[in-house]
């Protein structure tokens, strides 16, 4: 699978995702939406380097849904 598709795309991430992403940014008194801009490819990972407000995650291709 091209993963390079996806950088510089807006994604959401799926519900079960978003769930434990909101719940560790929760746990630091910050709020988040659920959009994220890829930034980059983890090649050695085949994972998306993604970006959303203050936040940076790294996520599976299957976690996320093209905006």
């Amino acid at each position: 699978m091209n993963l390079d598709k996806y950088v510089g795309r807006i994604v959401r991430l799926n519900q079960r995702a978003f769930r434990e992403i909101a719940k560790r940014a929760k746990s630091k008194g910050t709020t988040l939406e659920n959009y994220f801009l890829v930034s980059g490819v983890s090649r050695g990972m085949r994972k998306l380097i993604c970006y959303g407000a203050n936040l940076r995650i790294t996520v599976g291709v299957a976690d996320v849904v093209l905006v």
